[in-house]
């Protein structure tokens, strides 16, 4: 269980004309924190969040976020004194009861606003001397290393800061910046909205709504997690399997191969086999081929003949191959008009596709225009065709005939119905034409092959009949050639499958964990809090004297957790008083459901004039009765006078620190 306690804070200014100095010590329960209006209070409350290193909260980071007061000069009684250097000390406890005591430089000549200073021990309540150790703020890694501040400070406080989706598709963690504006309200954003965001959003989606599930302590946040997780891992795994087919295609494509069954996406139960085409043009598997190959090749390899022993033979094949190479050709010229035919086809397609395109966006802007209640040269009200302009009657059909033609709903659907329809064709088209081209390659192949036979048979018939016949030991060596491209294409192949085999088992192992994930997106506490959360708010505004909206319109919205009026955003039906109710009812709400069924909220909200819009003093007697009730720590920072104060917080226990009326920052007492 998280928790932050402030034991006490303290200001340290030097000047030319000496020390001044503030010092205030917090109880547990309620701390009201007195002091007319332009004395420093403001400055006072948020000199804490300069001292955790959270000071974004203000609209920038380091001293410039700190009054002049605490960096330039002050006025004391008249006098103008000069600020020569200053520091902030701050007294923290967690829920181990261990007290630590932060100290921070907001002006000096020897330490730097980025070094934070942090005694083990108690030292502003108790004289003594703890060890210390120096970390750093508003660097990289302030946050995870082990010299960063809030990395130390996170641990401190028993926060185990979760790492969430970041616009750019990466986990980042959920700095401790993006948790304070859901219990520390500060004076000039933190009552605008219900959650007043830092300068930056740390390049975290949804930053405000990662931070209130963490707050809430929400299953929901680690199913959003994991299912982020997941997305990323889909996403590596199709991109992985898209790349394997590419290179298996490519390689295919390299020999004149055709693949079957290769799936364009990570698939269990696909298997690809991978075929080639043999001396007569048929597709046969690759492995089939090769083993024709190797026969052929011994067939080759075990006879030594001379031009005389297969004079012969090579007449007969020089007539065989003419019929062959005139066969190949008309095959060739059949195959290219195919091809011829099917780019024709192609581009018919995406001709038509792009018409189809521009129906659908007239379509959908008449349709726009309609709904908006436009009857401005609208195209189909007044009977005109959206895409060609022409004159159109209800209907094409005899006007004696009775039909309704379709609304512009339906006439969108079903362009949209064709382009799905164009689309697959064209995508077949493609498939064709890339086949016919494989096709095409293996045919010119073959037909440059025989022509080199025939040309080598010829030339040889020519030779003295007593030599060897070189056209055997050609054929022999192109044979060993075209095995060994057969073999490492097949090795290659089955590198590839082995390949897509393990990324099959990363696939199921995927689809495991998704079986896994909640289908609800709330678990049952996730339900049980958040009803408890939308409760608790319209209870605590009935307190407040909350008028605006009747109580059972308001809910608890389940995508950003922020109220919501018939599924508005509530502020706008809110009064200026009345939205600062809802802004005290969302904070103690927030913090009553952690505390109840366990959360991350630190036990502790700080809230600095919370009776803005010259709020009710008995409303604000209402917000110092809850906060009593509450078990956590909660500091006001109050213009209220003492009178009012104590007229409104008889019956409660309450810390009540009186600043006075003058400037609060006063000279250094002996």
């Amino acid at each position: 269980m998280a928790q932050l306690k402030i034991d006490a804070l303290k200001l340290n200014v030097v000047t030319d004309q000496g020390q001044f100095e503030t010092f205030t010590a917090f109880s547990d329960g309620l701390n009201i924190v007195r002091a007319k209006n332009s004395t420093g209070k403001s400055s006072y409350v948020n000199s804490i969040l300069y001292a955790l290193g959270v000071e974004e909260l203000l609209g920038g980071t380091n001293g410039k976020t700190m009054k002049p007061v605490l960096r330039e000069e002050l006025t004391y009684r008249g006098s103008i004194c000069k600020v020569l250097e200053s520091n902030v000390e701050l007294q923290i406890s967690n829920m181990n009861k261990k007290s630590i005591t932060i100290r921070r430089w907001i002006t000096s000549t020897s330490r730097e606003e980025k070094l934070i200073e942090v005694e083990f021990g108690p030292s502003l309540t108790e004289i003594k001397k703890f060890e210390k150790q120096d970390f750093y703020v508003h660097f990289p890694g302030s946050a995870q290393n082990d010299a960063g501040f809030h990395s130390f400070l996170s641990d401190f406080l028993g926060w185990e800061l979760p790492l969430v989706p970041s616009f750019e598709g990466k986990e980042r963690l959920l700095y401790i910046q993006t948790l304070f504006p859901l219990f520390f309200i500060e004076q000039i954003k933190g009552w605008s909205s219900f959650y007043a965001q830092p300068t930056t959003n740390y390049g975290i989606r949804e930053l405000s709504t990662r931070a209130i599930e963490f707050i809430l302590g929400l299953d929901v946040l680690n199913n959003s997690k994991q299912k982020e997780e997941l997305r990323i891992e889909r996403a590596l795994i199709s991109q992985e399997w898209i790349n394997l087919v590419n290179t298996i295609r490519d390689k295919a494509n390299a020999i004149g191969a055709t693949v079957e069954g290769l799936s364009e996406k990570p698939e269990l139960l696909s298997a690809f086999e991978v075929f080639v085409y043999d001396d007569n043009q048929k597709l046969v598997r690759l492995t089939e081929r090769i083993s024709e190959r190797l026969y052929e090749l011994n067939e080759k390899s075990t006879v030594v003949r001379s031009i005389k022993d297969v004079e012969k033979e090579h007449e007969e094949r020089i007539n065989s191959i003419e019929d062959k190479v005139l066969a190949l050709q008309s095959e060739a010229n059949s195959v290219r008009q195919e091809i011829n035919s099917g780019v024709i086809n192609r581009r018919t397609l995406e001709e038509n596709l792009a018409q189809l395109q521009q129906d659908l966006k007239s379509n959908q802007d008449a349709k726009r225009l309609l709904d908006l209640g436009s009857d401005k040269d609208l195209y189909v009200a007044q009977g005109i065709c959206p895409t060609c302009n022409q004159k159109i009657h209800e209907t094409l059909l005899p006007q004696d005939i009775e039909f309704q033609p379709m609304t512009l709903d339906e006439n969108i659907k079903y362009i949209r119905d064709q382009l799905s329809t164009l689309k697959f064709a064209l995508n077949q088209s493609d498939n064709f034409v890339n086949e016919k081209n494989k096709r095409l390659k293996a045919i010119t192949e073959a037909l440059e092959e025989e022509r080199r036979r025939l040309r080598g048979l010829k030339l040889e018939l020519r030779e003295d009949p007593r030599m060897l016949s070189n056209l055997d030991i050609e054929e022999t060596l192109n044979l060993k050639w075209k095995i060994k491209e057969l073999q490492e294409a097949e090795s290659s192949f089955e590198k590839n499958g082995l390949s897509l085999n393990t990324l099959k088992t990363q696939w199921e192992e995927y689809l495991k964990k998704v079986k896994k994930i909640p289908e609800e997106f709330f678990s049952k506490l996730d339900k049980e809090k958040l009803e408890t959360f939308e409760n608790k708010f319209r209870y605590y505004l009935n307190q407040f004297g909350y008028s605006s909206t009747p109580l059972n319109e308001i809910s608890i919205s389940l995508d950003k957790y922020t109220p919501m009026v018939r599924g508005f955003d509530i502020k706008f039906d809110s009064s200026a008083s009345d939205f600062i109710r809802l802004r005290w009812a969302f904070s103690l709400a927030l913090n009553y459901v952690s505390n109840h069924h366990g959360g991350n909220h630190p036990h502790l909200l700080i809230m600095d004039e919370p009776g803005q819009q010259q709020m009710n003093i008995n409303s604000t007697g209402k917000l110092f009765d809850s906060l009593s009730e509450l078990n956590t720590q909660s500091i006001i920072a109050s213009s209220l006078t003492l009178a009012e104060i104590n007229s409104i917080t008889k019956e409660i226990k309450v810390n009540i620190i009186d600043l006075g009326d003058e400037y609060i920052i006063k000279p250094h007492s002996n």
